[in-house]
């Protein structure tokens, strides 16, 4: 058995089918969820809204619908593709599916070039298997693409880094600064790059390619000042995005001052082992003790073969050491400075470097190991829980991300099949993004009454519903008519959180009141419930 095993492991061709198997499997979750195209929730309702009604140069010159924010090159690339398929949701997540299959294929490579074998099928898995990274890779969101833009960049140094020629530099730095049109991120990685290839040459006094690599760092800070310029400067100046991602603690808080701001490290340590790189065992829960339950979903596993990644880089490897942790390093000092966001898809581009760590540290550990069973058996372990979550998902996709998961489109789709003539439609306020996107998309048979929003000019409840009385009025008309609001996002882009205070009691939901104030038309004929949007037909009986 020793003999087959040395044999069967040491086969160049075993290594490569099992990276292909990895890419297989992690292609075909990918897919499946493509084509099962569920309904968009919130946040890609806010950004498709301007891709579809904005046209190239408005995406350029204008602000995007909903305080949204996405790279121009991101923006134009899928502009392009929904003028050429069309405006569906297929073709709107086409771009992140493409960007979401070139990073598989494209950390192929880069494995190959920082890892040994073992920790190369450890680094593919995790970024094949990752339930977070395959959601990105169907979301009408740019963090696939920021993704790939962070592989493309690795890619790059391993292609650039030793080369003497002008010519080779002069195409890093072409490279380089095309990226930074679609990726905001990527100057993280990229000047991560810079500095610490700067300094490894300035420390083992390589004159010579210290002032070569400063053409492609050059060009790199050109491009960024120019994009920054045009583009970027009006993303970081929105101050309701900073108010909000502060409320949340999404910023680093450096230095700690409290013993909340020491919690965040741990608390947004193990967040990250979970999403983006999806190592945590996330079942049900096994025991009444939350705290156990905790304990039990594994976070040791990710979270010590990061750190032991760290240690190994640091001591046996100081030249991939000062590429992989600068960017790191630079991403923590900008959330700090209130720059960058730190949560769930905000740790998106950073995963690639993360997972390479993560390998490193299997790689470390397994060293002195003989037997290739326990080798393949702890390899098991840790793609368990990323293999398993997403294997569960594809089973059952409504369960995939349950907190970003939306039935917008079914529940338009049954008001308009369902939708007779002289029937009103009124839209709540909080679900007229969905509604107004949708329309454009599906072409609805009905018109809608446009709730307004009135709770900042209301002093409480009983003042709101009368300042809601033309809303209202403008039901009266119809023989039925149709409710539809949003239970899930009770909030408008731009709003302070639980403002205002009587709109949002505890242990009260406002949308019941709305319920009961538009009963008084009459009895309800159907309802129809889902997680996040509800619709009520209303016979309004006072025109009979």
């Amino acid at each position: 058995m020793n003999i087959l095993n040395t044999v069967y492991f040491s086969n160049k061709n075993y290594w490569n089918l099992s990276v292909c198997l990895l890419l297989i499997i992690g292609f075909a979750f990918r897919i499946f969820h493509f084509i099962y195209n569920r309904s968009l929730w919130i946040d890609e309702v806010y950004l498709s809204t301007s891709l579809v009604k904005m046209d190239f140069r408005e995406l350029a010159t204008k602000p995007l619908y909903y305080q949204q924010k996405a790279p121009i090159g991101f923006l134009w690339l899928n502009k392009l593709v929904i003028n050429l398929f069309g405006n569906t949701e297929i073709f709107l997540r086409l771009i992140p599916l493409i960007s979401g299959v070139a990073s598989m294929l494209l950390f192929v490579p880069i494995s190959k070039y920082f890892l040994n074998n073992w920790g190369r099928l450890i680094a593919i898995g995790i970024i094949s298997f990752s339930p977070a990274l395959i959601y990105h890779s169907v979301e009408i969101k740019q963090y696939s693409t920021e993704l790939f833009c962070t592989l493309l960049s690795l890619y790059m140094f391993i292609k650039y880094n030793q080369s003497t020629e002008l010519k080779g530099m002069f195409q890093w730095g072409i490279i380089g600064a095309t990226i930074l049109w679609f990726s905001h991120s990527a100057i993280f990685i990229l000047s991560g790059i810079a500095i610490g290839l700067g300094l490894q040459y300035l420390l083992e006094k390589k004159w010579k390619s210290l002032f070569l690599s400063l053409i492609p760092f050059t060009i790199w800070l050109i491009s960024f000042l120019i994009n920054y310029t045009l583009f970027t400067h009006k993303h970081v100046e929105s101050k309701w995005i900073v108010y909000w991602f502060r409320s949340y603690a999404n910023f680093m808080p450096f230095p700690p001052k409290s013993l909340t701001d020491l919690t965040w490290f741990p608390l947004n340590l193990y967040r990250m082992i979970d999403y983006p790189l999806g190592l945590l065992w996330n079942f049900n829960s096994l025991t009444n003790n939350p705290p156990l339950n905790q304990v039990l979903k594994m976070p040791f596993i990710g979270i010590g073969l990061l750190f032991i990644g760290v240690y190994a880089l640091c001591r046996r490897n100081k030249a991939h050491f000062s590429i992989l942790i600068p960017p790191i390093i630079i991403t923590l000092i900008a959330s700090s400075l209130e720059l960058y966001p730190l949560t769930e898809r905000f740790w998106v581009f950073l995963s690639p470097i993360l997972i390479l760590i993560i390998a490193f540290g299997f790689d470390y550990l397994i060293k002195g190991f003989k037997s290739k069973r326990t080798i393949v058996l702890l390899l098991i372990i840790v793609l368990f829980g990323p293999f398993y979550q997403s294997l569960i998902f594809t089973f059952k996709p409504e369960t995939f991300y349950v907190h970003k998961k939306s039935f917008q489109r079914e529940a338009l789709i049954y008001l308009n099949n369902n939708y007779r003539k002289n029937d009103i439609v009124y839209i709540y306020w909080n679900d007229l993004p969905g509604y107004k996107l949708y329309k454009d998309i599906y072409h609805l048979n009905f018109n809608a009454v446009e709730g307004t929003d009135v709770r900042q000019q209301s002093k409480d409840l009983k003042d709101y519903y009368k300042n809601l009385e033309p809303d209202f009025n403008q039901l009266s008309g119809g023989k039925r008519i149709w409710l539809i609001y949003n239970t899930m996002y009770t909030s408008n882009i731009g709003d302070k959180i639980d403002d205002p205070s009587w709109y949002y009691q505890k242990n009260h939901n406002s949308t019941d009141d709305l319920v009961k104030e538009l009963l008084r038309f009459g009895p309800t004929l159907k309802k129809y419930k889902t997680k996040d949007i509800t619709v009520y037909l209303i016979d309004n009986n006072k025109k009979k």
